[in-house]
């Protein structure tokens, strides 16, 4: 192996490479030699084939096409529950069924998926020397929805070698990896918010950390929703700048409270927190935590580092991993799920590690339920404070 084959997948970061095609196109084999380059490459990596996988899953599922797309989700669940575990995972399954590719590309942060070109021919030669799958006769397309654009398409026959193949896999993935996927959220929140037309009192964790206010402060909430806790923060003398990635949320909120001094804005904190440096004495977000991805807290705590003056502090209220809801409904990875909607459970731990790694001092923890109760929800919760340090 030369060394820039040899060098080819160091510095991957986790995700999923997803090999499909039809029967016979090689998947396995190129699977394999992926795998292997990956392997040698010292990137953690590990392979799982579509076969291999439903001979596991006892055959519990059949052969008709809402099991073979439940069967095609489910492989690719576990794929993003491993990658998240630190795993570059490559699948090889043939699973070609829209509703699969566009629940990859909502809910896999980084994948690559890569259709195998292989003349009907050739995998009639093929299928007649292993799997006898086609007896002479060509593969029923109609099983499956054709590749799109949005896939990578590699020819596998001729003189091309599955090596090859797989080098060209490794480095696209390297190189040309979809990263981003949002997990459904903002259509979700944006038709939420679309559909709320009445105001609502503020929220039991707004009322405690009202109490703790100096007068007249400088105070961001971020992920503001509805509003309700902006208002009643500029309702108690508070000047108060409120903000929500959803386009809709802000839109609700510029309706509902028009006679509010509060100032509402859309977008993530990073995309302000440039031009609003040093200009906050607390940031404040609750039940927004847990409808982020890890990597959007990551760039919410720096940012709200950056917008608080020295000595200022961050006030978060989110569901704890410990709520009961984080063992219910479809599986992202360890720590996240959609039940209803995407929400990620927080580790205690977990969220003072990264508070700390954006420069904050904990002040203050609490976990618990009887904190958030609404209607018969009674979730178990996070509080947690923390203040930036004061200049030296």
């Amino acid at each position: 192996m030369d060394d820039k084959n040899h060098n080819a997948g160091n510095n991957l970061q986790p995700g999923v490479i997803w090999i499909t095609g039809y029967s016979s196109s090689g998947k396995t084999t190129v699977a394999r030699q992926v795998e292997k380059l990956l392997r040698s490459s010292g990137v953690p990596v590990v392979w799982l084939d579509g076969d291999d996988l439903r001979n596991i899953f006892a055959a519990r599922w059949g052969y008709d096409r809402s099991e073979r797309v439940e069967l095609g989700k489910v492989y690719l669940q576990l794929c993003n529950h491993l990658s998240s575990q630190g795993l570059v995972v490559v699948i090889s399954a043939i699973a070609m069924y829209d509703e699969v590719r566009r629940w990859v590309r909502t809910n896999i942060p980084r994948y690559l998926e890569v259709y195998l070109s292989v003349p009907t021919e050739i995998i009639l030669e093929r299928d007649a020397l292993t799997k006898h799958l086609y007896k002479g006769r060509a593969p029923d397309t109609s099983l499956y929805d054709p590749p799109d654009a949005d896939q990578l398409s590699l020819d596998n026959f001729g003189e091309v070698t599955p090596a090859h193949v797989a080098s060209q896999i490794v480095e696209a993935y390297r190189t040309k990896s979809h990263v981003g996927a949002d997990r459904g959220k903002g259509a979700y929140w944006e038709e939420y918010y679309r559909q709320t037309k009445t105001q609502a009192p503020p929220s039991s964790f707004a009322i405690a950390m009202a109490q703790e206010f100096a007068p007249g402060q400088r105070v961001l909430e971020v992920g503001c929703g509805n509003g309700r806790d902006a208002v009643f923060f500029s309702e108690g003398g508070h000047r108060v700048t409120a903000i929500d990635q959803s386009e809709a949320a802000i839109q609700l909120c510029q309706r509902l409270h028009r006679t509010s001094s509060a100032e509402f804005f859309a977008g993530a904190l990073p995309v302000h927190s440039r031009r609003w440096r040093n200009n906050f004495d607390v940031v404040y977000s609750r039940f927004v935590l847990h409808a982020m991805t890890l990597r959007e807290e990551i760039d919410m705590l720096r940012a709200a580092a950056e917008v608080l003056i020295p000595g200022g502090q961050i006030l978060l209220e989110c569901r704890s991993i410990n709520d009961l809801l984080s063992r219910e409904g479809e599986i992202i990875s360890t720590t996240e799920r959609i039940a209803g909607h995407y929400r990620r459970f927080i580790v205690p731990d977990e969220l003072r590690e990264r508070l700390v790694d954006a420069g904050f001092e904990l002040t203050s923890e609490l976990e618990a339920t009887g904190l958030a109760v609404y209607k018969d929800e009674d979730p178990m919760v996070i509080r947690m404070s923390a203040k930036k340090p004061a200049k030296p």
